[in-house]
């Protein structure tokens, strides 16, 4: 008799469990990640239950931040829907993302199986960041729209996230963990975009956390050879995050941030770099030293870090209710990535990271890059067609973006005396908006005017944003005691023409390319592929390369004896000690955007800098 009522009462357990998810709404995602077949991954999707005949699944055709198709439904293989019952039900797949299946009041789940995106031929072009990886008993890039998709009528409701997983292996995430066990962990969300937004990283641990203000920060990281530890990622970073939380008014924005790094000891497909996450970022890198790494960690991390403040705080109805197969482009990509990028430098030395000089250098790239691209395309024009056919003008929301947020930061300073610029105007808008309130596209520079009190800008932003008359920097930088020169002739201390790169195998610097040796580099003789030892008797590394050769053009005279020692290659491959001996020549070199602290500012100069950049 117990044995019967233990038949009966079970059932019933477990239809009002179901009645109960039905009735709340929640979509269940399982993955298996102990299970691996030929880097595929086996996932199943219980959704809520229909009404309708027809359900449609889909998988991202794109995903914010990338500014490109990935169509990540060509990763999808074996696609089948179970009904109630365990019979297959009718499914038709409508197109690379989007599958439908027949007869969906009676669907229990659906079943797939997902490739990833490093190291399918599938995957060319995607960007890492914004991929995925699969390797057994190794790790698992889990970008989570990468495994998982949504229905149709399900996209809004609560997601649970189920990952078996190998018992060594720890899932770093932003996601809320809501179960932790040897062999599986349980997540959830409150939509799918909070799924899609918090990518996990599964591998043997190595974390390191820290309390920065009011967040905790985490770094993860998997080096297949243990080159990089997360420790040390945390102390290049660490002091980006106390800068960055008074550079927001004392405290961050979010209660908890994730640095997930993955290393590659492969080239990558799709480009090397991190994509933004509203409380995470993942790096995907070249393993390779932390010299190597260091400031591409400060710097990405700055980068990402800000986009907490845009879009996630700030942003237009396009991104508010983000469309995962047919984006509707904004217009404003100069406020999105290249206030971003403006605000990941500019904390820097306006907290003493970085000296005046180093920024001004950056600045200056900048504006040398942005003329590679095509000037006489308004920006709005860019940011609203960069998926179409202004694709190839993507790259500049990084170089005239951030020319953007700093001219816009000196002109909002110059007509307030230094009280207000885009730190102040930053804040205003979240203020006024915030995560949960977009700003309507059209009206954003009325808004700016509107909000910082300084009608000017409106004009100013219709001129050099929505239109495309040049950047005013002779009149702006001259304000903050920075003389600007479009190009700048004048006789130098020859270098030699030679480019630089770096062997992160060999640990060395080399000598990329002799075709614009000058007379000097062609007299010492230097070769494609030379590892610099030392340059007139100072050691080179890679940390003071650069830095070393520039002293020497500005602190040696024509006419003197330099040695420079080299590794090189013998016939039999076997690299040995080269002295190559030269006398110093004078060469007439162009500089472009010349960016120079004057020597004399006077009292308002300085002042003006001061509140611009704390110097």
């Amino acid at each position: 008799m117990k044995f019967s009522l233990k038949l009966l009462v079970l059932p019933a357990l477990l239809i009002t469990i179901h009645l109960a998810t039905a009735q709340e709404k929640v979509s269940v995602v399982e993955a298996d990640i102990d299970n691996i077949q030929n880097n595929r991954v086996a996932m199943k999707v219980f959704p809520p239950a229909f009404s309708n005949d027809t359900a449609i699944y889909n998988m991202p055709k794109i995903v914010p931040g990338t500014y490109s198709i990935s169509d990540f439904g060509r990763f999808v293989h074996d696609f089948s829907a179970i009904d109630t019952l365990g019979n297959p039900l009718e499914v038709i797949r409508l197109d690379t993302n989007r599958w439908a299946i027949v007869n969906a009041r009676s669907l229990d789940h659906i079943a797939y199986k997902v490739s990833d995106t490093f190291g399918s031929p599938r995957g060319g072009g995607i960007f890492e960041p914004g991929g995925t990886n699969i390797e057994a008993g190794k790790n698992v890039v889990m970008n989570v729209f990468g495994f998982a998709g949504y229905f149709d009528a399900y996209k809004d409701v609560p997601f649970e996230l189920r990952v078996k997983k190998p018992p060594k292996f720890y899932g770093s995430t932003s996601l809320v963990r809501t179960e932790a066990m040897e062999t599986s962990d349980v997540f959830t969300a409150k939509n799918y975009f909070e799924l899609h937004d918090c990518p996990i990283l599964y591998c043997e641990p190595d974390t390191t956390s820290l309390q920065v203000a009011n967040a905790r920060i985490e770094v993860a990281i998997y080096s297949p050879n243990k080159i990089i530890t997360s420790r040390e990622v945390m102390d290049e970073v660490a002091d980006i995050f106390d800068a960055a939380a008074l550079y927001l008014g004392g405290t961050l924005p979010v209660n908890a941030y994730t640095i997930l790094i993955y290393l590659s000891n492969s080239g990558g497909s799709g480009g090397f770099g991190a994509l933004e996450h509203n409380t995470s970022t993942l790096f995907v890198l070249p393993e390779a030293p932390m010299a190597a790494l260091a400031q591409t960690f400060r710097d990405v991390t700055a980068h990402e870090f800000f986009h907490i403040v845009t879009p996630l705080n700030i942003h237009s109805e396009q991104i508010h209710d983000y469309d995962f197969m047919n984006p509707q482009m904004s217009r404003h990509l100069w406020l999105y990535e290249g206030c971003t990028e403006y605000a990941a430098h500019h904390v820097q030395v306006k907290h003493g990271l970085i000296p005046l000089e180093k920024y001004l250098e950056v600045m200056q790239q900048k504006m040398i890059a942005a003329s590679q691209y095509n000037t006489g395309i308004a920006f709005t024009e860019v940011s609203k067609k960069a998926l179409a056919e202004h694709e190839s003008q993507y790259g500049n929301v990084y170089q005239q973006g951030a020319l953007i947020g700093m001219a816009l930061d000196l002109k909002l300073r110059s007509l307030s005396n230094g009280a207000y610029g885009t730190q102040e105007l930053m804040r205003d808008l979240a203020s006024e908006y915030g995560p949960d309130k977009p700003f309507q596209d059209d009206a954003l520079f009325d808004e700016i005017a509107r909000i910082s009190g300084l009608p000017e800008m409106k004009n100013f932003l219709e001129k050099h944003v929505a239109d495309t008359l040049a950047l005013p920097f002779e009149e702006l930088l001259p304000l903050a005691g920075i003389n600007y020169k479009a190009s700048l002739t004048e006789e130098v201390i020859s270098g030699g023409g030679i480019g630089l790169g770096y062997n992160p195998r060999r640990e060395k610097m080399v000598v990329l390319g002799t075709d614009r040796l000058d007379a000097f580099g062609k007299e010492l003789g230097l070769r494609n592929g030379d590892e610099l030892v030392s340059w007139d008797g100072v050691e080179i590394t890679m940390d003071n390369a650069r830095e070393v050769i520039q002293n020497f053009k500005q602190n040696t005279g024509p006419g003197k004896k330099v040695k420079v020692v080299v590794n090189r290659k013998d016939g039999e491959g076997i690299y040995k000690p080269v002295t190559l001996k030269a006398k110093t020549i004078t060469v007439e070199q162009t500089r472009r955007h010349v960016l120079e602290p004057m020597e004399s500012p006077s009292a308002s100069q300085l002042e003006m800098r001061k509140a611009w950049i704390n110097l």
